[in-house]
């Protein structure tokens, strides 16, 4: 087994899953353990790094001077649909494209998961079916690693000063918001937080959340004609009142959707949560409105009701930014081509620390990992497609 998978299987390992309840930076120390690990092993290949206040490591890998310096990141936590503590990552060796049995519950097969028909052939690793695998973005911090040993242990191979970082909290949307690009020192970055290996992604949402809170009147059941006014009642209500075609499961590409996220409550009180994504600055817009008409209609259905709404908005699309300054892009797409591939674009239907990196003043596309199913038991590697990522990103800092 070569250094850089051993590495991935050592990281998801760590348990570092954030917790987007938690008012600490980072939310869970636990992130930590994974970073000074990191940190540690930068040290053994003779990489100076540092940890911040923040919990993010930076660091820097001399270069040719002359030569622009260019950014890698990955985050370090992993998400919280699905369990990331005592993560045991199986390899099935050579996938015959039957089912593969995960444990005695759950297995899984390209007729639910279509790409695993995409890898027959590939060495993969999976989970065993009790947590996630956390390639996202432990993938990403792997390929990274590789990138920086390989020109350590190959001097002689030329290439641009490397600057590197490794974030807390993106999962819960919170990994750039400390992010310093004058402490980073690159010019232009790539966040290596993707799955599909040939993609290079320069858009994703302009993302908000919304919190709604309703009062409601709680009385005696046996009390309650004319009184009771049933917060979970106008939380379900108020849920039906947003357009039901812009809910995640019926929408694609650049589709805009509302995401309820949770909701909790009883009579007298209630909570929702969403998360609010569009492509288009002035959909996502539209798609306030609409929360904001749900909440007086509601109010009118149910007298005696109180919405309270908060809406705020989390980060921007970065197509902005890089369609201003193309050098990531292209520096990209050259690396790709001098290696025979094509790269495909295509929107992120979701978040990257990089979207806030660029408008903080590092312009940073996403480069993909070679995973897929993120977030759930069903999450997966292909060996293949993550060594393919490794001589890409090593040819994008090619001299």
């Amino acid at each position: 087994m070569d250094k850089s998978l051993e590495r991935f299987l050592r990281y998801v390992k760590v348990d570092t899953q954030s917790d987007d309840t938690s008012f600490s930076v980072p939310s869970q120390a636990k992130e930590l353990d994974l970073t000074r690990l990191l940190q540690s092993e930068l040290k053994d290949m003779g990489i100076e790094s540092h940890i911040n206040e923040f919990g993010i490591l930076y660091g820097k890998l001399p270069g040719e001077k002359g030569l622009d310096p260019i950014g890698l990141n990955s985050h370090v936590d992993t998400a919280l649909e699905c369990s990331g503590k005592d993560v045991k990552p199986q390899i099935i060796k050579n996938y015959d494209g039957g089912y593969i049995h995960l444990n005695d519950t759950y297995k899984m097969s390209p007729a639910e998961f279509p790409t695993l028909g995409e890898h027959i052939g590939d060495d993969l690793v999976v989970t065993s079916g009790d947590t996630l695998l956390g390639a996202d973005d432990k993938a990403g911090i792997a390929i990274i690693m590789a990138v920086l040993y390989h020109y350590v242990t190959h001097p002689e191979e030329k290439h641009h000063p490397i600057c590197f970082c490794f974030t807390p909290d993106e999962e819960i949307g919170r990994g750039p918001d400390h992010f310093n690009a004058k402490e980073f020192g690159a010019k232009y970055a790539y966040t290596v937080d993707g799955g599909i290996w040939n993609e290079i992604a320069t858009e994703t949402f302009n993302a908000a959340h919304a919190t709604v809170i309703i009062s409601g009147v709680s009385i005696h059941p046996g009390e309650a004609k004319g009184k009771m006014v049933n917060a979970a009642n106008v939380a379900m209500a108020f849920d039906a009142e947003l357009p039901p075609l812009k809910r995640p499961q019926f929408t694609e590409y650049k589709e805009g959707f509302n995401h309820l996220v949770e909701m909790s409550g009883g009579c007298d009180s209630a909570v929702l949560r969403y998360i609010i994504r569009n492509h288009s600055r002035e959909e996502l817009e539209i798609q306030k409105g609409e929360f904001r008409a749900a909440a007086k209609a509601v109010e009118e259905k149910f007298p005696g009701a109180k919405v309270e709404l908060d809406i705020g908005d989390d980060y921007r699309n970065m197509k902005e930014i890089l369609d201003k300054h193309p050098e990531a892009v292209d520096q990209a797409v050259k690396a790709f081509h001098s290696l025979g591939f094509e790269p495909v674009f295509q929107p992120i239907r979701g978040g990257t620390d990089g979207a806030t990196f660029s408008f903080k003043g590092c312009p940073t596309p996403n480069l993909g990992t070679g995973s897929y199913n993120h977030h759930g038991r069903f999450e997966y590697l292909s060996v293949k497609e993550f060594r393919r990522m490794i001589d890409i990103v090593k040819q994008i800092v090619k001299a």
